[in-house]
């Protein structure tokens, strides 16, 4: 029995040191303040927003609360259904109302516990019950009295438990109300933080709307003010019109006066406008006639322009002719000529011959023949009695070449004369002009001349240069571009060196090329492209500072050595498809005097000497070609090797014989005619122009 009535006892011990729940608004029933749902729910009737770190820990409080309720509810109520059964057997039958109530509490997920308030309600009547019966304990030993006051105690508790039963059915009754109201109370919370949203987005929209007033306010006091100053400024501006207004009243009176004249004016010019009107239709009918005119002068244009067509193509064609005949009267006239000039008598020369040259005569009038006279004394052996004793001995030389310049002769008038084969190396043949004659006779005067800026004592080469370039410009018209390609070198002592290169240390050597041309190239020399005739000025001058000079019984300064301007000329049209090649060769040779006559000695020598054999060479090779020998020794020198493509076959050649004017010089005078006319009567055949 005891052992049955302890659990019992257990339980309702546990259920009253539960705590008491407060009082409730529901009647009958006190409840204790959630400070989870009341007060956030009270300040939200007052449209303050709660703070949600507040709200969340309050949650979470009254839910750890209601676990620790609920779990005690369950355990008495596990007791007390227990009790029962052990006591009463008459109450097996009956149903287990707190089971039926545990599970109606029991808070399902996500969901607020209200099982802190039940123990409370259920156990508030035995609390009662206990403070009205106060029972003396007694002691250990009295255990009858002990066991009838364990009866007593049955026999209340077994009212007491109808009575819970009872109070658990109102319990649950309760608690279905109060979930009824917390769900309530929840959407009455969530409609106040709603609202409490509301208004403060109202209110925020309303301070906007206050900052907009005000912007506007400021706005329009801003553009009264503006209007204020602009309606000052206007009333400025109204009383300065109507000073003007008067003003301007005074001048359409003032106007009014000048219409009338105006007036009389106009009639005047409606006469001249019907006068002009008469003038503009007889100008647009002269210029519907020149209209007609500039047509008939446009189709006359183009028939024009069709004939220049024409005669373009007639002269691309006559200048071929041209070029062929030209060959042909520069061959008739032989391919290698030669001219004669006598220099004039200078500075002492004249007091000496009284300027008279006694000894040359120039007897034909086609200037083509010199006379050369020798006049010799007789002996002082010869008897006195003879008739002619104290008379002189007269010989004359007759030479013919194929000019003679008389000692007047300008540079012009010479160069008029080879003008034409200067065109030959234009039209794609290898043409050679040099000097000839002993120091002194004008061999440099004629070849380069005293100035080269000088129009009147330029000689030949930069007169031929100046043909060339003007040349060249005219043929444009006729489709032919040229390139130009210049090289000065000297032959000293049979040594090549180079008057236009910027070193000395080079060695120079005369090659022939391995191509069917047999063309002839000195190796290390400078070549330069010119497209100006001043480029050729300023390329002989740097020539004539580094050629090789020396004083002799003949000159004070005499060329030692022989010099060679060669100008390439490569031309192309590409109306017709022609090509050419030619070159220019203007060779101002050394003295030919005898070793005796010049009086040379130690290194003039040794020059002389060099000078000497390399003429002799020259001459053995015209001999050569004027027996039309199989041989011709061009490499016994490096002067006739070098020219040996200038004075062949292709080629068209012209050599000055200059002739000194003094008496003193009459052997070498005769020496170098004779060499003129052994040249002169040379024939070397038809010159071919040479392709590019």
């Amino acid at each position: 029995m005891d052992t049955m009535r302890k659990p019992l006892s257990d339980a309702v011990n546990s259920a009253s040191k539960l705590p008491k729940p407060q009082s409730s608004k529901l009647p009958g029933i006190k409840r204790e303040r959630s400070p989870s749902v009341a007060e956030p729910t009270k300040k939200k009737l007052k449209f303050e927003r709660p703070s949600a770190p507040t709200n969340v820990s309050r949650v979470a409080a009254s839910r750890n609360v209601s676990r620790v309720n609920t779990s005690r509810v369950q355990t008495s109520r596990i007791q007390t259904s227990r009790a029962p059964v052990a006591i009463n057997p008459r109450r097996e039958t009956m149903p287990a109302r707190p089971h039926t109530v545990l599970n109606s509490t029991m808070a399902k997920p996500g969901q607020r516990s209200t099982a802190s308030v039940r123990p409370d309600l259920s156990i508030s009547p035995i609390r009662e019950t206990n403070k009205k019966k106060v029972v003396k304990k007694r002691p250990i030993w009295d255990l009858k009295g002990r066991i009838q006051d364990m009866e007593e105690q049955l026999k209340d508790k077994d009212i007491m438990m109808v009575k819970m039963d009872k109070m658990m059915v109102r319990i649950g009754d309760l608690e279905s109300q109060k979930e009824d109201l917390a769900g309530t109370v929840q959407k009455k919370e969530e409609l106040a933080s709603t609202v409490s949203k509301e208004v403060d987005d109202l209110r925020n929209l309303l301070r906007q709307k206050e900052e907009e007033i005000f912007e506007q306010n400021r706005k329009f006091q801003r553009e009264l003010d503006d209007l204020n100053f602009s309606k000052s400024s206007l009333e400025r501006q109204k009383n300065t019109l109507e000073g003007e207004l008067d003003a301007k009243t005074q001048e359409i009176s003032v106007l009014k006066s000048s219409i009338a004249q105006q007036s009389s004016a106009q009639a005047s010019l409606r006469a001249e406008l019907e006068v002009a009107k008469l003038g503009l239709e007889n100008a647009n009918q002269q210029l519907v006639e020149r209209d007609l005119t500039i047509t008939k002068l446009k189709e006359t244009i183009q028939h024009h322009e069709a004939t220049i067509d024409e005669n373009m193509q007639c002269m691309r064609e006559h200048e071929t002719v041209r070029r062929k005949l030209h060959n042909t009267i520069q061959e008739l006239k032989g391919n290698i000529r030669v001219f004669c000039r006598v220099r004039p008598l200078l500075g002492e020369e004249r007091l000496s011959q009284h300027d008279v040259i006694s000894h040359i005569a120039f007897p034909d009038l086609d200037s083509k023949v010199l006379e050369l006279e020798q006049v010799t004394n007789n002996g002082p052996n010869e008897s006195l009695s003879t008739s002619n004793a104290g008379s002189k001995n007269r010989k004359k030389h007759e030479f013919t070449f194929d000019r003679v310049f008389k000692p007047k002769a300008t540079q012009q008038d010479v160069f008029d004369e080879i003008s034409q084969l200067v065109q030959s190396a234009l039209d794609g043949y290898n043409v050679c002009i040099f000097a000839y004659g002993q120091t002194g006779s004008g061999k440099t005067y004629t070849m380069e001349g005293k100035n080269i800026h000088d129009t009147d004592d330029m000689g030949m080469i930069p007169r031929a240069t100046m043909q060339v370039f003007e040349t060249a410009e005219l043929l444009k018209e006729k489709g032919w571009t040229y390139q130009f390609e210049a090289s000065y070198l000297e032959i000293y002592n049979e040594i090549i060196r180079d008057l236009l290169g910027d070193k000395d240390d080079l060695k120079h050597e005369i090659k022939m090329d391995a191509d069917k041309s047999s063309s002839v190239h000195v190796t290390n020399l400078t070549t330069i492209k010119v497209n100006s005739r001043l480029q050729i000025h300023n390329l002989l001058e740097k020539a004539s500072h580094r050629r090789a000079v020396g004083e002799t019984k003949l000159n004070m300064h005499s060329s030692r050595s022989h010099s060679v301007f060669t100008l390439v000329l490569t031309g192309d049209n590409k109306e017709t498809g022609e090509t050419c090649h030619g070159s220019l060769n203007l060779v101002d040779l050394a003295g030919s005097e005898r070793l005796k006559d010049s009086g040379s000695e130690g290194k003039r020598l040794k020059e002389t000497q060099a000078i000497n054999k390399s003429l002799s060479n020259l001459g053995a090779v015209f001999k050569s070609l004027a027996n039309k020998e199989n041989h011709i020794p061009y490499r016994n020198s490096k002067l006739t090797y070098l020219l040996q493509n200038s004075l062949g076959g292709n080629s068209k050649t012209l050599m000055f014989v200059n002739v000194s004017p003094k008496e003193d010089n009459y052997n070498e005078t005769l020496n170098s005619l004779r060499f003129a006319t052994a040249v002169n009567n040379c024939n070397i055949g038809t010159a071919q122009k040479k392709l590019k």
